[in-house]
């Protein structure tokens, strides 16, 4: 017996079959219950969503002489005709091939013949955005002034191009993308039929999942997917519909998006290598990239709804939110914008590989980015490791130990002694609500001046604050007049008289202590090497 592709085999056969697309298919069979049938029908929606399959069930529907609950009965004379193929009272057209004038009037000519067995006479129209204009005009007339017994139906994937005039004489039912646990579900069931009548195919729930996704929301791709794995085998895991795909696990991508915000130009390059060595496809792995990047940006959005947007489990959920908390939104979003930007190009590239490559060294050593949006995202990346010191400050934690010095260094000062005379709660009441002030608004500065010393006393309203060491201040720009004014801000709304912050011993600038090498290593992971020094 001839083989039949599964997406023929399983084509839905009445509204009960039909998969994702509940509130139209409500609509229209109450249309068929109530006898409230329209002559005009418009469906859209992206590719493999059903509206050619919900038509002809539209078309035996109507023409059923004993419906059942607004479905075809599938037993009568007129059903079983429409079943076989062999009824001249449905017709169909693809405008993609008949777009020209005269093939629609040729197809229109037919108008004014009855139906023969059925009560309707319908017309099922593909791609109807394809129709020239004198074609469409041609439609529109027939539209305007159909006989009793004409229905027309309809489909495209573009509305937009369609003639408004058109679109207006017609019942327009949106066709959503469907949803990818009801593809998944709806493969399995095609699986069990298949080992019904002898098949011994199987497919893994993690397999039939991974189509699915990669379908994008049409039951035909899925089902022609899943038809191409079983070419390969009795057995479907998500292993071999990768291979099949071209696409990459989620560990590699995890790896891959890594080291590009490591900016691991080096690891970069050997994943790229290992990919191209496993016969992967440079365009798919940028739209999973894409994908990906995508998805680390929901996660530092969405929140809780993160495992139901991307149809995922809480765990994988949670590894996505550690991934994007390494990088700002800023720094995903450019990353993204160059995946998805390569990916029409490498269509055309002479040598894909070489274009995937050059991309991701743009995304990896940011040299892809703007000035503007570069610098906005290595600021964001500095406030964001910063607040982090400020948490492991806040909660008691000691800075990890740097690493040992290859030559001997003169060990730090001994930190002052305590001060003699004891401050007011008062005054240390205000500046710890100062503090929490200049944490919310410039967490730089705070982090600054929490980790490097400590306030020592108060006097007529001027605040001392004194370093850790002689050697542990970076320099006084790095508080700069901004943080100087809005302490003495803070403190004088506090305590409701004039108030001033001086820094003690600032100006005896030496190279950081070997606790602040921490801050210095995430200082030059973020500008680079090259621009982040120690000053003597």
């Amino acid at each position: 017996m001839e083989y039949q592709a599964l997406y023929r085999k399983y084509r839905p056969v009445n509204f009960r079959e039909m998969v994702g697309q509940e509130l139209t298919v409500e609509a229209l069979r109450s249309q068929i219950r109530t006898g409230r049938v329209g002559h005009a029908y418009l469906f859209t929606g992206t590719r493999g969503t059903g509206k050619t399959s919900t038509a002809k069930i539209l078309a035996r529907a109507v023409n059923c002489t004993s419906p059942v609950d607004g479905d075809a009965c599938g037993t009568c004379e007129s059903c079983r005709r429409m079943l076989s193929e062999s009824s001249f009272d449905v017709l169909e057209y693809d405008a993609a091939s008949n777009s020209r004038v005269d093939d629609m009037r040729e197809i229109l000519d037919t108008v004014q013949y009855p139906p023969q067995f059925g009560s309707y006479k319908v017309y099922i129209i593909d791609e109807v955005h394809m129709l020239s204009t004198g074609a469409s005009n041609a439609l529109l007339k027939t539209l305007e002034e159909p006989p009793a017994y004409m229905i027309f139906i309809l489909a495209t994937t573009e509305p937009q191009k369609v003639l408004p005039t058109i679109r207006s004489r017609c019942q327009r039912y949106d066709f959503h993308r469907i949803p990818a646990a009801q593809i998944a579900a709806r493969m399995a069931e095609v699986i069990e039929l298949e080992r019904q009548e002898g098949g011994e195919c199987e497919a893994t729930p993690e397999a039939l999942s991974r189509i699915a996704r990669a379908a994008e929301g049409g039951m035909r791709d899925a089902l022609s997917i899943l038809d191409m794995c079983l070419g390969y085998g009795q057995r479907v895991d998500e292993d071999l519909v990768r291979r099949v795909l071209g696409a990459s696990s989620r560990d590699f991508l995890f790896r891959f998006v890594d080291a590009l915000l490591r900016q691991d130009a080096a690891g970069v390059l050997t994943l790229i290598d290992q990919l191209m060595r496993e016969g992967g496809e440079p365009a798919v792995f940028a739209r999973d990239v894409a994908q990906h990047l995508r998805a680390l940006l929901m996660a530092r959005f969405c929140g809780d709804a993160l495992p139901d947007l991307l149809e995922i489990t809480p765990e994988d959920a949670q590894a996505y939110r550690g991934q994007a908390d390494q990088a700002s939104e800023t720094r995903l979003t450019a990353m993204m914008n160059l995946f998805l930007e390569v990916d029409s190009k490498l269509r055309l590239a002479s040598s894909p590989r070489t274009a995937l490559e050059n991309t991701a060294l743009h995304a990896c050593l940011r040299t892809g980015e703007g000035d503007a949006a570069a610098l906005q995202g290595r600021i964001e990346e500095l406030e964001q490791r910063l607040g982090e010191l400020q948490t492991r400050l806040a909660s008691g934690a000691a800075l990890p130990a740097a690493p040992a010095a290859s030559s001997p260094a003169p060990a730090p000062a001994a930190p002052p002694a305590a001060p003699k005379k004891e401050i007011e709660k008062d005054a240390q009441k205000a500046w710890r609500k100062a503090m929490e002030q200049l944490s919310k608004q410039m967490p730089g500065k705070f982090s600054i001046l929490a980790e490097n010393g400590f306030l020592d006393r108060v006097e007529g309203g001027v605040y001392y604050w004194k370093p850790k060491a002689k050697d542990a201040a970076f320099g006084s720009t790095l508080v700069g007049p901004d943080g100087l004014a809005a302490m003495a801000d803070y403190l004088t709304e506090l305590t409701g008289q004039p108030s001033r912050l001086v820094l003690e011993n600032w100006e005896e600038k030496a190279r950081p202590a070997a606790g602040d090498e921490d801050i210095l290593r995430d200082l030059r992971g973020i500008f680079g090497a090259g621009n982040v020094r120690a000053v003597d």
